[in-house]
């Protein structure tokens, strides 16, 4: 009786083992090892035949028992790999791709799972020499062959037992972590392509390098121990989470905001990780490019954020996939929404700290139009993401004021002004003239025997860190008799100017004295330097402003004399540009109630027309050929680019006058062909709108010019185009491609407005080909074919490209 039960309990871990194998077969197909589902019902076949050995009790329950640990080690892989899988965070199913692949690639579950199948088959074989049946007549065919079933199962036992261990424990590693390895392997990897794809979504966000750490040192000197007062009230305004959520610090020229910005984002990006954290910063540069427009900005933020805070960076990468599917670059509006609205509306995040965003210097922008829509939707920004504290510099300017105090934002704004502040803070520029002016050069020695001149420089700043920065230049600049150096610095040259105007007349008469800067050509040489100094939109350097020469011959030697004469209020920076050390030096230049001497008043009008006859003239046959052959970052290359760059806005700031007219004509009707091979995909359409400008000034209808540039330059475009795509070293541009071009809204406004017809003529065709054979001639005469008809120099670009 008792041989009964346990053979029907026997029995009964058979018959579970079964379904159990039929389990693991399903979930072992999502385990994608060829062979491994096999195997399950091998083992399930295999058990069923051994189950009919009733006559060999023991050696079918050792036999058995193996089996079953077979099936339990096969059931627990496929419940690993199931849940591991279905515990995936896998928005895209990529993932769950990944690990199933590395799960069927890796090599050693393949040669285990070969080598297990191979036994099992192996083993099926063996089991069809078991002697067993149905029924009594199988029953005693099983006594008969006791002894043969006995000795096979104890084989079979024997190599199903070899074949387990080695599935389960091949070279001392467990199956379960071979499994586990390929699975955090795929895992892994595919963590690490995700990440390199959103890295190169992030790279293609368009950002202006304009984060506080890429500013040149000018914005940066903040002196030790100064503006302690200050400091205190940020800190409180940081910690404070009842606080308002923007701080706008306003002041004049010269008080120091772009250093206490700079200070304030130093100090944010090395505080405790408890701490108010640094999100971005964005730095504007008068005439810095990219620095000095707001059509980068939003992008710039949302970049800078991704990197900084982690926890935002999932939000604005997703936002930036769909962004950057219609444009790189895109309106302001479009930018703020897509990037900081659409990336967080669904978004309920918990700050961890606060986040700060620092933006300096708004009254640099040169895009002043764009300043009150930036404001608006800048302060709205805390609200979408409650956690930001946004820290704003500027001069109180009124287009900035009425946006930063009109209803809906005075709420949310805490206002603090320098101008208010200045007399309190004098201390400061005190202590920042104690310590500096006494270490230079004989400086010390002076002031012991002359006390009083170092408090009367302190006086004359009246806390304005601008006028004792350049003070202490000026001093640095010219050692010897300092006695002189201090009378220059505290003469007054009249009434009405401030003590920062007046030295910066004394330092301009003390670099080019009247009497040896007055008489030409040297007063020419002076009068160009400050123009580029003054109206330059762009920073160049001393060797690109050696190629604007016109009839003053200015030389690479003479702009590094007369910069050194200037360094004081002038600097090279990091490019090898120079820029002045700050903005307020060119505002002087240009206002002719600030610098009341005519030798170093940079007029507006006529400077202009100055520069955009210097551009103009950059496109000979002899300035492009230097300009293709030098490089990237080549001087030459600086001023052509600049040249084709600014050219036509110069010329809308310029002065009327016959001889300029005359440039223009001549740069019209000879040298577009010229002029289009410098990125003929850049198609400057507004130029007609310059034009029309210019013209007005002088009461005439320049309709005839700005219709001949428009077919001029959209011909020449066309056909650098057409031989850079093609090859072809005499492309035809045909009258409809022509026309499409031609036919751009400004122009089309152009046409509406002047009453002219835009049609492309059959004579059109003629005279602009017959130009371009000319210079193609003129390239085959300088033997200079491979240098101008190079199609891989990276300019070619589908028709209707206007992008730079």
């Amino acid at each position: 009786m008792a041989s009964h039960r346990a053979n029907r309990k026997r029995d009964a871990l058979v018959d579970n083992a079964i379904p159990l194998l039929d389990f693991a077969a399903d979930a072992l197909d999502l385990v994608p090892i060829p062979g491994l589902s096999l195997i399950a019902q091998g083992l399930s076949l295999l058990i069923t035949r051994v189950k009919d050995t009733r006559t060999n009790d023991d050696a079918r329950r050792l036999f058995l028992a193996e089996a079953q640990l077979l099936c339990n080690t096969l059931t627990k892989m496929a419940t690993t790999a199931k849940e591991s899988i279905s515990t995936l965070d896998d928005n895209d199913g990529h993932t769950k791709q990944a690990v199933l692949h590395g799960i069927a690639q890796s090599e050693d579950l393949q040669r285990r799972v070969e080598s297990l199948k191979s036994t099992i088959q192996h083993l099926c074989s063996s089991a069809d020499h078991l002697k067993v049946g149905k029924g009594a007549s199988g029953f005693l065919k099983g006594l008969v062959y006791a002894s043969g079933n006995a000795a096979l199962l104890a084989e079979m036992k024997e190599s199903l037992a070899k074949a387990v261990s080695n599935f389960q424990m091949e070279g001392q590693i467990s199956i379960e972590n071979v499994l586990a390895e390929v699975i955090q392997s795929a895992k892994d990897i595919r963590r690490a392509l995700k990440d390199a794809e959103e890295q190169k979504v992030l790279d293609s966000i368009p950002r202006a390098d304009a984060g506080y750490r890429c500013v040149d040192e000018l914005k940066s000197g903040f002196f030790p121990g100064t503006r302690q007062e200050l400091f205190k009230e940020l800190n409180q305004w940081l910690d404070d989470p009842d606080q308002l959520p923007v701080y706008f610090l306003s002041g004049g020229a010269g008080l120091g905001k772009s250093s206490i910005a700079h200070q304030l984002c130093t100090r944010l990006d090395s505080s405790a990780q408890d701490g108010p954290s640094l999100g971005a910063s964005f730095f504007f540069v008068r005439r810095g490019g990219e620095l000095e427009s707001a059509r980068l900005f939003f992008s710039s933020l949302a970049h800078q954020l991704a990197i900084s805070q982690p926890f935002l960076r999932p939000y604005i990468i997703g936002a930036a996939r769909e962004y950057l599917n219609r444009g790189s670059r895109q309106q302001m509006g479009y930018t703020f929404h897509e990037l900081f609205r659409h990336a967080f509306e669904r978004a309920v995040l918990t700050f961890p700290k606060s986040v700060v965003v620092v933006i300096d210097g708004l009254d640099e922008c040169g895009e002043r139009g764009l300043i009150p829509d930036l404001l608006e939707l800048l302060l709205e920004l805390p609200t979408i993401l409650p956690g930001i504290r946004i820290f704003l510099t500027a001069r109180p300017e009124p287009y900035i004021q009425s946006v930063l105090t009109s209803a809906s934002a005075l709420p949310r704004i805490s206002h603090h002004s320098l101008n208010d502040t200045v007399y309190n803070w004098q201390g400061d520029v005190r202590l920042y003239l104690e310590q500096t002016v006494p270490k230079i050069g004989s400086y010390g020695d002076f002031l012991r025997d002359n006390p009083g001149q170092l408090q009367r420089l302190i006086k004359r700043a009246a806390g304005v860190f601008n006028f004792a920065r350049v003070a202490v230049g000026f001093l640095d600049a010219y050692h010897d008799h300092p006695e002189e150096q201090f009378a220059l610095l505290l003469s007054d040259l009249g009434t009405g100017l401030s003590a920062l105007d007046t030295l910066y007349l004394q330092i301009l008469s003390s670099a080019f004295p009247p009497e040896g800067w007055s008489v030409p050509p040297r007063a020419a040489r002076l009068r160009f330097f400050l123009v580029l100094i003054g109206l330059a939109r762009e920073p160049l350097s001393p060797e690109a402003m050696a190629f604007f020469r016109l009839e003053t011959q200015i030389s690479k030697a003479d702009i590094i004399s007369m910069n050194d004469r200037l360094r004081s209020v002038l600097l090279i920076n990091s490019d090898g540009r120079i820029i002045p050390l700050h903005a307020t030096f060119t505002e002087f230049l240009l206002d002719s109630q600030r610098c009341v001497d005519r030798l170093y008043y940079v007029d507006r009008a006529a400077g202009s027309a100055l520069l955009a006859s210097a551009c103009m003239g950059a496109f000979t046959f002899p300035t492009i050929s230097d300009y293709i052959k030098g490089g990237e970052r080549s001087p030459i290359r600086q001023y052509v680019r600049y040249a084709k760059t600014h050219w036509c806005s110069h010329l809308a700031a310029a002065q009327f006058n016959g001889s300029l007219k005359g440039d223009l004509n001549h740069f019209v009707n000879h040298q577009i062909p010229v002029y289009t091979r410098v990125n003929p995909a850049w198609y400057r359409e507004t130029a007609s709108g310059d034009l029309e400008c210019w013209f007005s000034k002088g009461g005439e209808d320049g309709t005839p010019v700005m219709i001949e540039h428009a077919k001029s330059e959209a011909y020449h475009k066309l056909m650098w185009i057409t031989f850079s795509n093609s090859k072809a070293k005499f492309p035809d541009v045909s009258a409809a491609d022509f026309t499409r071009l031609l036919r751009r809204k400004k122009h089309e406004e152009l046409a509406v407005r002047r009453g002219v017809d835009l049609t492309v003529t059959g004579a059109d065709l003629v005279r602009f080909r017959a130009a371009h054979d000319a210079l193609m001639d003129q390239i085959r005469a300088a033997e200079s074919e491979c240098v101008w008809l190079n199609p891989e120099l990276g300019w070619s670009a589908s028709l209707g490209n206007n992008s730079t």
